[in-house]
């Protein structure tokens, strides 16, 4: 678990109640297979289909690297239980054939909320946006930090698994109370400006962040580069590629380019000059070929084909019922994976992969002010809906403390003070008592409470968009 000065409230994460008005219960066809011939120009195809529905809330779809570090590989079936997919197709083309087997560059968009985000060079991309609609789309991507003459790729926001050479990170209050990973810690204030830089574990201040940078980067070549005061700046940017409009990178659950584009509002569109591909193996060789797309119904769709070339692989598909399309990576790296079977194996170790996952309980968006909040999701537990409490109350700009002598969580937004305990379903409002829809519970390792109790005893208002799983939290008006 992370540590903190505060003990468990490093990691704590506020039930939040929020009646929905509906009852749900996961339908069995979120995720269906199906297998199917396809006739096509007097020959006929098998295709391998995945269809998921993505309005359905238990579903949750991710782009994965392999061992969660881009330029890995890893056993693809190893991947999927690593991940605890329920569906799995392997995701853009690598170089699967280089001799340093520690580093196999992706060649695609590789991007997961704030968890995984990486440029490559193919921009054509399967994507699905916060709104759960898959769509293919040219995107173009950065991630940067930027200190005085010191400039990184940014890995991940919020999120570490591990060192990784010429790498940064980014740690807000959501993250936790404290920064201790090994590497070197630049502390950054809410002005923006670096305030220290350090190889102990430092405090991460309220409305700044912490920057930590991999171990291959000694404290005195950062000191020699940063220096205190020094300005600084990140950079986390989707671009759509064709309307040149720049997107919220919260607006995004996924993205994986590969390419070339198969179909594109139910007609084949392929060209390779405009995709950016020539190599004879994917423009007019046939082999087995793997897929991403959106059918007729809105279901994200992905799955492999028998032998075939590029064109023949989009009008099979047209025939199947799909309406926008790209092709995967193929050939020896085409892996199809549904419910605990392996339906098409890969016959080398891959880079990446698009994912689906199936929660037991619904899962619940947050958005406070009209600004979604990337990955970090609630859920909802007999009616209730549960949310993380450092990131609605960092948002909320309420002050939170954990006691550790009486576990109790202590909220003070305005006049208001809170109290909490996990395991209680009493709460302590202006020191009078009241009793919650849901008590605070503690789930792998973090702390969970009812979110219209907490967000409402704060001054806030809560709507709830019932097709998204979607709770808005608006703040009052400040005077």
């Amino acid at each position: 678990m992370k540590s903190s000065l505060f003990n468990m409230a490093a990691c704590a994460v506020l039930l939040l109640t929020l009646g929905t008005g509906t009852a749900f219960s996961a339908a069995d066809n979120a995720v269906v297979h199906e297998q199917r011939k396809v006739s096509y120009d007097g020959s006929y195809y098998t295709l391998d289909l995945i269809r998921v529905n993505l309005k359905d809330p238990t579903i949750q779809v991710k782009a994965v690297a392999a061992n969660r570090k881009i330029g890995s590989v890893q056993n693809f079936a190893e991947m999927m239980s690593n991940n605890h997919a329920v569906a799995g197709i392997n995701g853009t083309f690598f170089d699967a054939f280089t001799e340093d087997i520690d580093y196999r560059t992706p060649y695609g968009v590789l991007m997961n909320n704030n968890d995984l985000f990486y440029s490559g060079d193919k921009d054509v991309s399967i994507t699905v946006s916060a709104d759960k609609e898959a769509r293919i789309e040219r995107l173009a991507v950065g991630s940067s930090v930027q200190m005085g003459r010191f400039a990184s790729h940014l890995n991940a926001v919020d999120q570490y698994y591990g060192d990784e050479e010429r790498e940064a990170w980014v740690f807000t209050k959501d993250y936790g109370d404290v920064a201790d990973e090994p590497g070197v810690k630049i502390v950054i204030g809410e002005d923006q400006k670096v305030r220290s830089i350090s190889s102990e574990p430092v405090m991460i201040p309220p409305g700044g962040k912490v920057v930590l940078l991999s171990t291959d980067r000694s404290l005195e070549q950062v000191s020699g580069q940063i220096k205190v005061g020094d300005k600084f700046s990140m950079n986390q940017s989707v671009t759509n590629a064709d309307s040149k409009q720049a997107i919220p990178l919260q607006r995004y659950q996924l993205a994986i380019g590969a390419g070339p584009k198969l179909l594109t509002g139910g007609n084949v569109d392929i060209d390779f000059e405009r995709d950016g591909f020539n190599d004879p193996l994917v423009t007019s060789q046939a082999n087995v070929r793997s897929f991403a797309g959106v059918d007729g119904q809105g279901r994200l769709v992905m799955g492999t084909i028998s032998y075939s070339t590029i064109e023949q692989m989009a009008h099979v598909l047209l025939e199947a019922g799909i309406t926008d399309a790209i092709n995967l990576d193929g050939g020896a790296s085409s892996a199809l994976y549904y419910q605990g079977k392996m339906l098409r194996k890969p016959g080398r170790l891959l880079s990446n992969a698009l994912i689906v996952q199936q929660k037991e309980q619904p899962q619940v968006q947050l958005s406070v002010n009209g600004q979604l909040i990337a990955q970090k999701t609630g859920y909802i537990d007999r009616g209730v809906t549960m949310v993380p409490f450092r990131v609605l109350l960092n948002r909320m700009k309420a002050e939170y403390l954990w006691h550790a002598e009486d576990s109790s969580l202590h909220m003070t937004s305005g006049t208001t003070k809170v109290e909490l305990k996990p395991g209680s379903s009493t709460a302590i409002v202006n020191g009078q008592p009241m009793t919650l829809d849901a008590e605070p519970k503690m789930v792998d390792g973090r702390i969970f409470v009812p979110l219209r109790f907490v967000a409402e005893s704060l001054g806030a208002k809560v709507q709830w968009d019932d097709v998204l799983y979607r709770a808005e939290v608006t703040l009052p008006e400040v005077r």
